[in-house]
């Protein structure tokens, strides 16, 4: 029960109007990254479970070198979006690098 109150009178004690459009900028790219990064895994997974069903119904024909051609494909895919949220991010430098990372990784916790 105290920790109850003592979280709503810190949420109370903080001032949002004093935070800096780095960190709303932040908070909305992380927000959104981890909710599309939700939705993607879900879409692989669904692909997943349709190309095992398939193969079992003999509809096609599933080779573990397409498999692994294919997994290879997703990961340089993953990494490329890695790179280009980074960039990205280390480009903002004049809106206030630390509190656009503070941002992000606050939109990653509550995404």
């Amino acid at each position: 029960m105290n920790e109850q109150i003592e979280s709503s009178s810190l949420l109370n004690s903080i001032n949002f109007t004093q935070i800096g459009s780095g960190f709303l900028l932040g908070l909305s790219v992380g927000y959104f990254f981890k909710k599309g990064f939700k939705i993607l895994l879900f879409l692989l997974g669904l692909a997943t479970v349709a190309i095992f069903w398939l193969n079992a119904q003999n509809y096609i024909t599933v080779s573990g070198d397409n498999i692994i051609n294919i997994f290879d494909i997703i990961s340089v895919a993953l990494h490329n979006s890695y790179k280009f949220v980074y960039n990205n991010i280390s480009s903002l430098e004049p809106l206030g690098g630390a509190s656009i990372i503070v941002g992000f990784l606050t939109g990653l916790k509550i995404g």
